[in-house]
């Protein structure tokens, strides 16, 4: 009798799964509930839970309780169920962001489901969405932080209780997180590296006041870059200003640009701009147009990551490529490493590499 009492409670559970009554993310009532639904014992309907977990229907975790993971049981590999593991980042972009989920998709294949959520770059939805994905029963997380100043306080939690996060893109300094990031001092560097090869020693960095790790690195790269070539690096060629990229600004790109004018105008010596993110070089690009400055034949432009060709077909820009695919890969390889060793800590750097465009010369000649 006892047998066919939890075998009913798991057919009913089941088909209401099976048809979308309950649907991924959704939490069942609790085992009291339950109990009291199906007029039987909570050690029936315990058992009839373990069975849908099992078949990789449900997850059960602590002091979250029972949470709908897959509608089918197809979606398990040779019997055994996959994690539920969540990713969250500001957005996902064609210059960045895009290609970083396409690894980790490739990566997670016949491994784990992934849940997707968009920050916005706002750090309190972050945090709303971080508890989202746990009421969802992830098992796992990978997050892009909106700035590597300050964790949500719900990931210095997790943290604590060795929950299996990897953090992309940016370096949380005293932080025992797992990191994947490209070489981005390597690329400030690089990129520098190029336009002094070309002849140009007036060059400027312009990049955002984005509280993030990435762009502080760069910076020290560009200034690397200055030491071993024994030219300095003139603070007035520094522009740290660029607001209109950063997710939830409210100042515009046509602000940005008016103030780029004045800057690029006022430094008629500067020759070349290395440009921190993409969208800033392409406020850079129509300041320069806009006062006259012809690219790349009076000023040169190098950024960090370009879409497709195609998006600027009439200037594609020469740019410092991440390698996304494969910190989206490594990414999710850290956090199934973490799946199986609770506490693991490992920092990957992913090489980044010069592509070449038509935004960029040799430096005009003097006189």
């Amino acid at each position: 009798m006892t047998e066919a009492l939890y075998a009913k409670v798991y057919d009913t559970l089941r088909s209401r799964i099976v048809d979308g009554e309950l649907a991924v993310g959704d939490r069942l009532p609790s085992q009291t509930e339950l109990a009291g639904q199906f007029s039987v014992s909570v050690i029936t309907v315990k058992r009839a839970l373990d069975m849908l977990r099992d078949d990789g229907f449900v997850t059960r975790r602590p002091r979250i309780g029972t949470v709908v993971v897959s509608r089918t049981p197809e979606e398990t590999v040779d019997g055994e169920r996959l994690p539920l593991v969540g990713y969250l980042a500001p957005g996902f972009h064609d210059a960045f962001g895009s290609h970083v989920l396409l690894g980790l998709l490739a990566a997670s294949r016949h491994h784990a489901h992934v849940t997707l959520a968009v920050t916005e770059g706002d750090a309190d939805l972050e945090e709303r969405l971080i508890e989202e994905q746990l009421a969802r029963g992830i098992e796992g997380l990978i997050l892009l932080p909106s700035s590597s100043q300050a964790i949500p306080p719900t990931v210095a939690t997790l943290l604590g209780r060795r929950f299996p996060i990897v953090i992309v893109d940016r370096t949380l300094a005293g932080m025992p997180v797992s990191t994947v990031t490209s070489d981005n001092v390597a690329g400030g560097r690089m990129a520098a590296e190029y336009l002094f090869d070309r002849g140009h020693t007036g060059i400027a960095l312009v990049l955002s006041p984005n509280e993030i790790s990435s762009l502080e690195e760069r910076r020290r790269g560009v200034i690397a870059a200055h030491a071993a070539h024994q030219v300095r690096l003139d603070p007035d060629r520094i522009f740290t200003d660029v607001r209109s990229v950063i997710p939830g600004s409210t100042v515009t790109a046509e602000q940005d640009v008016a103030e780029l004018r004045e800057f690029l105008a006022s430094r008629p010596d500067i020759t070349a701009c290395v440009t921190a993110e993409y969208h800033s070089a392409r406020l850079v690009l129509r300041a320069a147009q806009e006062i006259g400055r012809r690219v790349p034949e009076e000023l040169s432009i190098i950024c960090f990551d370009a879409p497709p060709e195609f998006v600027d077909a009439a200037l594609p820009f020469t740019h410092v490529e991440q390698d996304q695919h494969t910190i989206g890969r490594r990414a999710f390889d850290l956090l199934a490493r973490q799946l199986g060793e609770r506490g693991l800590v490992a920092q990957e750097t992913v090489p980044v590499r010069i592509v070449e465009g038509g935004s960029t010369g040799p430096a005009p000649r003097q006189g």
